[in-house]
C-alpha cells in the first residue's frame, strides 16, 4: 500500500499546531513526542502505562488525549508520547473522526454512514 501522509492540526490547552503525520492504520494509538506535547499542554494521565509496540517491545510511556482536526472534522484522540517520534496517527483516531484510508489514491476518505432502522 505505500506510506500515507495527511497534514493536521494538534490541539491542547496552550494552542494549536498544523504537523504532517504518518496514517498507520496498524497502530492502535497516535503517536506524539513528549516535547510537542509538552508545547500544546495536552493533558496527560498521572502515571506513565505499560504498552506494547508493533515490533514487540514493551514499554512505559506516558499517554494524553489530543484534539485533531483534519479538514472540518474534530475529535479526541488517545496519544502515547514517546521521545523522538514523529507524530503518527493510529486508528483510534481515524475511526474517532469517521475517517478510512483509500489504499488506492492514498487518501483519507469518510467513511460509510450507517442507517439504524428500527
Amino acid at each position: 500500500m505505500g506510506h500515507v501522509q495527511i497534514e493536521l492540526t494538534l490541539i491542547g490547552s496552550r494552542g494549536e499546531r498544523k504537523v504532517t503525520a504518518l496514517v498507520d492504520t496498524g497502530a492502535t494509538y497516535t503517536v506524539l513526542s513528549p516535547e510537542l506535547a509538552e508545547a500544546l499542554g495536552i493533558p496527560r494521565l498521572p502515571r506513565p502505562l505499560k504498552l506494547r509496540l508493533a515490533n514487540g517491545q514493551s514499554v512505559e510511556a506516558q499517554v494524553g488525549t489530543v484534539v485533531i482536526r483534519i479538514k472540518d472534522r474534530e475529535a479526541p484522540a488517545t496519544a502515547v508520547l514517546l521521545p523522538g517520534a514523529e507524530p503518527l496517527l493510529g486508528a483510534e483516531a481515524l475511526e474517532a473522526l469517521g475517517l478510512k484510508v483509500d489504499p488506492t489514491t492514498k487518501v483519507l476518505e469518510p467513511t460509510r454512514s450507517y442507517t439504524i432502522r428500527a
